[in-house]
């Protein structure tokens, strides 16, 4: 597939990092605007390199090749109309170039809290919103004293500025700390950067929700809110079973809207997608992260079904047409029920792809499936989001239906996943 839009008059978009699901993004707005590509690093992971759609770009630059301020240069002479992040690598690099190049943006003076968790919470806190009791850092002794002052209840630990739950552990005693600290500190997380220094937070109570938006000019909508179930991996650690789409009437909506958009207000998400997870405690939401960015699991059909709209569209309105964007409620209507399904893979071996979609696709409420994984690619028991072989998407205008489903497919892939 090659850009369709070959009007070299109109003024050309930037995508920062088009990897992950700003491949969709990138495909959508390949429509509409010449587009170019800037990579914010040279040593992206291999399958996220490999999900760049580079034939929609007319020009590709990376920044550690060009250097900075050649490649503002570079740009700049291109008249761009807009930088858009497409996936989490970018959230930094993305804010800066739009910044430096005079167009929309987020503000770079925080660019740093949207990455870094600790730091994203210590300004969610100082706007005056509550978040998880914390500590940043890079002592095993002081993580220790830390939990051991807080009367050893249950912490969570994690990287600073990881994603899709990469070296998350839930620590309920000493020992399972110590070593989510071993195991976390000097490793080089997903997003390629070594941790120098941990987060341990404490463990919140409730239950866990997704909320997807679309920011233009400091206002916010609202495009998709799931509630998230989890279960446990082989290994004890809790991994993703099944997001669930909530009624746009749903009791805990307005507690839980009011809370992201007040996040959103204190991170200065001003503008373009975000994905924030939050857990709804007895106390009220507590924020869990943000990122300034499309949802992993976005899939555009699958959210059309449900909604008549979804958070890749409303971000290319946001940039192409935001006159549009009055016409848009602010909070999603659902038309159809939906559920996000992860596949957890039970054994090792080779993934066989063809076999699983073809189970998948005999479930009536079977809408569609983003693989991770390709035919034949060797799988291990899944314990995060990277290692699960795929995200599926059930819509049916039943919820009982959706239900009967999952559970029918649970109980084939336990022993043939």
């Amino acid at each position: 597939m090659t850009n369709p839009c070959t009007d070299s008059t109109l003024a050309p978009l930037i995508l920062v990092d088009a990897y992950s699901t700003g491949a969709l993004l990138a495909q959508a707005l390949a429509e509409h605007r010449p587009l170019l590509h800037v990579r914010s690093r040279n040593d992206m992971p291999p399958a996220f390199a490999a999900s760049c759609p580079q034939s929609l770009f007319r020009e590709h630059y990376g920044v550690h090749e060009e250097g900075l301020e050649p490649l503002l240069e570079k740009l700049a002479a291109q008249a761009p109309a807009a930088v858009l992040t497409g996936s989490e690598f970018g959230v930094e690099l993305a804010d800066l170039l739009a910044a430096r190049l005079g167009l929309p943006g987020n503000d770079p003076e925080y660019s740093a809290a949207r990455r870094d968790k600790s730091l994203m919470a210590e300004q969610v806190a100082a706007a005056g919103l509550p978040v998880a009791a914390q500590l940043r850092t890079a002592s095993s002794a002081e993580a220790l004293a830390w939990f051991n002052a807080r009367g050893k209840s249950t912490v969570v630990a994690k990287p600073l500025d990881s994603a899709g739950s990469d070296n998350v552990f839930i620590c309920h005693d000493a020992l399972q700390l110590q070593a989510a600290i071993d195991c976390i500190l000097g490793a080089t997380n997903l997003m390629m950067r070594s941790n120098r220094a941990l987060l341990l937070q404490e463990y919140l109570e409730g239950d866990e929700y997704v909320i997807n938006s679309v920011s233009h000019q400091g206002e916010h909508w609202i495009t998709d809110v799931w509630k998230c179930t989890k279960t446990l991996s082989a290994d004890g650690r809790k991994i993703y079973d099944r997001e669930d789409l909530l009624p746009a009437d749903a009791p805990e909506l307005d507690a839980l809207v009011d809370y992201v958009e007040g996040v959103l207000d204190a991170l200065a998400i001003t503008h373009g997608p975000a994905h924030t997870e939050v857990i709804l405690t007895a106390y009220g939401p507590r924020l869990l992260e943000t990122g300034a960015r499309l949802s992993g699991l976005a899939n555009p059909p699958a959210l059309q079904a449900a909604t008549g709209n979804d958070q890749v569209a409303l971000t290319c309105t946001s940039y192409l047409e935001p006159a549009r964007l009055a016409s848009f409620p602010k909070r999603y209507r659902l038309q159809q029920h939906a559920r996000g399904m992860n596949l957890i893979a039970r054994h090792s071996g080779a993934f066989a792809q063809f076999d699983v979609r073809k189970h998948l696709e005999a479930l009536p409420s079977f809408h569609s499936a983003r693989f991770r994984f390709t035919e034949g690619r060797q799988k291990t028991p899944t314990i995060d989001l990277n290692s699960s072989p795929g995200a599926v998407f059930l819509v049916h205008p039943s919820a009982d239906r959706i239900r009967q489903d999952h559970e029918a497919w649970r109980e084939w892939e336990k022993d043939w996943l």
